[in-house]
């Protein structure tokens, strides 16, 4: 490992300026903006690593192009599948960058550009990693793949299909997803799963056209009303949510899971002194970090209606819309809890209401005594000279049940991006120690999981 970390070290300033080649092309899904023709960059990437890429169109309307791509060794022993994607979210307000988004800089011992930690920096990591093994040690030690999502930041709805139909391909003994930021204690992290999302929105009608509010104001129904009587009936008085089998068959933490939580750096007395709160949401009883991973929630995303600008104006709208999130625990489906939650809105007389589903993504676990776990915490310590921390399952969601349910791939989730990384807001960034370190740490991996 010395001599490859070596190469590591003496190649980052051109590691560095490779990732800007990819960083400069836009990629945003939202819009359909780029994204073939990053599909295209891409590949030219992987096959100058050594790496052999193939496009696979995943069907439908967009018919978006998901890269595979595969580095095998006829004497490996085991695989190792990596997800990441390259989409990216808006960039907008483009007035809030201090540095043009699809123009990455340097500032600080940062990388600044929309993409550089979400997710093509932390991919562009693994990347790094096979060419210095490659470079060094001439083969790799075990089998790798790529799986990299064009859709991730629109909820991949082309992927779970997708993997039903082609699990030969992605076959692995186990998967590694490198996104998100790591602790805010500054030590990588080790995610042994994520919580799942339904996205709902929900829109009200009144009249056709908006009305005064003094001139119409009684007789005319306010949509906006509606959207707020309706929102009265989903949560009850202790924060609990109250649309029926909400909780039904959800999995309380494990004493191992508990003692894992317990071990998470966490300063509650400065936490809510930062984002200048007084105390958490309900129910009360529960831990943080249990409400966290192991508990469903019901948020509201979204409410608009009406005038909200400076000043008055005094209108009676005549649309109201709600956009709504739930985070789901195993055990829950996106499915299940969306057909309980336009049960719940009928059962209450709210058949008035349109309700759409927007996107979904459904938990993940891999169990916290997987045997392979130890491998990628030294790998981590290897990377970046730190013990990692350990957590059950992440708050956020991402496509990880397409592989752990559908390919039936155990995946651990091992975050490069710096805690600050402002993922899909302005003046996203990279910190380079962070790449380096993933970079490294990648390297380790390959020789931790053939041992």
């Amino acid at each position: 490992m010395k001599e490859i970390f070596a190469y590591i070290d003496q190649n980052l300033n051109r590691f560095i300026d490779e990732l800007f080649v990819l960083l400069r092309q836009p990629s945003i899904s939202a819009r359909w903006e780029g994204v073939t023709e990053c599909s295209r960059l891409l590949t030219g990437i992987m096959e100058k690593i050594g790496i052999k890429p193939r496009i696979l169109p995943m069907g439908g309307e967009r018919n978006p192009p998901l890269i595979y791509g595969e580095i095998l060794n006829p004497e490996a022993k085991r695989t190792l599948l990596i997800y990441g994607h390259f989409d990216v979210q808006p960039p907008e307000p483009l007035e809030a960058w201090n540095s043009p988004p699809f123009q990455p800089t340097i500032r600080d011992g940062r990388i600044y550009g929309r993409g550089s930690a979400d997710n093509k920096g932390q991919f562009f990591a693994h990347f790094k990693a096979i060419e210095s093994v490659l470079k060094v040690n001439g083969k790799l030690p075990i089998n790798v793949k790529f799986l990299l999502d064009p859709e991730e930041e629109v909820g991949s709805p082309s992927l779970n299909g997708f993997c039903r139909e082609n699990k030969s391909i992605f076959a692995a003994d186990m998967a590694l997803n490198s996104d998100g930021p790591m602790d805010t204690s500054g030590r990588p992290r080790l995610s042994f799963g994520n919580r799942g999302v339904l996205y709902v929105e929900v829109n009200a009608q009144g009249a056709n056209t908006d009305l005064h509010s003094g001139n119409f104001g009684g007789p005319i129904p306010n949509p906006a009303w509606r959207l707020v009587e309706f929102l009265s009936t989903l949560r009850k008085p202790d924060g609990t949510v109250a649309i029926e089998g909400f909780y039904d068959n959800i999995v309380p933490p494990t004493p191992q899971e508990k003692e894992m939580m317990a071990k998470i750096p966490f300063d509650e007395k400065n936490f809510k002194e930062k984002y200048g709160l007084k105390k958490f949401a309900p129910p009360d009883g529960v831990s943080y970090m249990e409400k966290l991973m192991f508990r469903p929630t019901l948020n509201i995303a979204g409410f608009t209606s009406g005038y909200g600008g400076q000043g008055s104006k005094t209108v009676l709208p005549c649309k109201a819309m709600l956009k709504m999130d739930m985070r789901l625990v195993v055990n829950q489906t996106p499915e299940d809890i969306y057909e309980k939650y336009v049960r719940h809105m009928k059962k209450h007389g709210f058949d008035d209401l349109e309700v759409k589903m927007l996107n979904t993504y459904a938990p993940s676990r891999t169990s916290v005594d997987y045997p392979l776990a130890p491998k990628f915490a030294e790998a981590i310590r290897q990377g970046f000279q730190k013990d990692p921390v350990l957590i059950p399952a992440g708050g956020g969601s991402f496509p990880g049940a397409a592989i752990r349910n559908i390919l039936n791939i155990p995946i651990l989730s091992v975050p490069y991006g710096n805690a600050d990384e402002n993922n899909h807001a302005p003046n996203e960034n990279f910190a380079i120690d962070c790449f380096k370190g993933g970079i490294r740490t990648t390297a380790a991996l390959f020789f931790q999981l053939a041992g």
